[in-house]
């Protein structure tokens, strides 16, 4: 069984990538399952979803147990840490929303994930995405920058097969070209 959890704010894509996802392991013949928590997710608010793959469960993943935290925007990774434990992988987007009523920095996120936890990892997948073009797809520059670093193992041609599934022809082709240039570039 493996366990992925995303965490982000409304607006970054996080419910697509979690069916990306999805797609991926259906597409090699896994058994998957979902879910998702949606707060306030128009006005920026938390978006979390639950990705489960194998055999007899339930959609939610227990606290502890996810085995990747996709940490679209750092504050809302770190609420999401009581899902991982120091054997999990933390796969964070440099995108830092702060909260009106936190006190809490980038800086001290980063610092505390880097100490609680042995395997995180760095990506600035906002600015990538609009460095290539395509602003809205920091959810699947994340995908390919996680893929392309073998923290999720798929290929260039099986996330490509996976969001031509997906979406539509237009926003299908914007996806193909971040995922090949981050994959000639990053």
């Amino acid at each position: 069984m493996k366990n992925i959890l995303i965490a982000g704010v409304g607006g970054q894509g996080n419910i697509l990538l979690s069916r990306v996802i999805c797609q991926l392991y259906m597409n090699r013949g896994c058994n998957v399952k979902t879910a998702e928590n949606i707060g306030m997710s128009q006005r920026g608010g938390s978006v979390v979803s639950f990705v489960r793959i194998g055999d007899s469960f339930g959609p939610i993943i227990p606290d502890g147990q996810a085995d990747i935290l996709i940490g679209l925007e750092m504050y809302e990774a770190l609420r999401n840490v009581s899902k991982v434990n120091a054997n999990s992988i933390i796969v964070l987007n440099k995108r830092y929303i702060k909260p009106r009523a936190a006190s809490i920095e980038e800086k001290e996120i980063l610092n505390y994930l880097k100490i609680h936890f042995n395997h995180i990892y760095y990506f600035d997948a906002y600015h990538i995405a609009i460095d290539l073009g395509a602003p809205k797809a920091e959810n699947i520059a994340m995908l390919a920058l996680a893929c392309k670093n073998l923290l999720l193992p798929f290929s260039k041609d099986e996330i490509l097969t996976a969001l031509s599934e997906l979406l539509p022809k237009g926003i299908f082709d914007m996806n193909k070209i971040l995922v090949e240039k981050i994959y000639e570039k990053y």
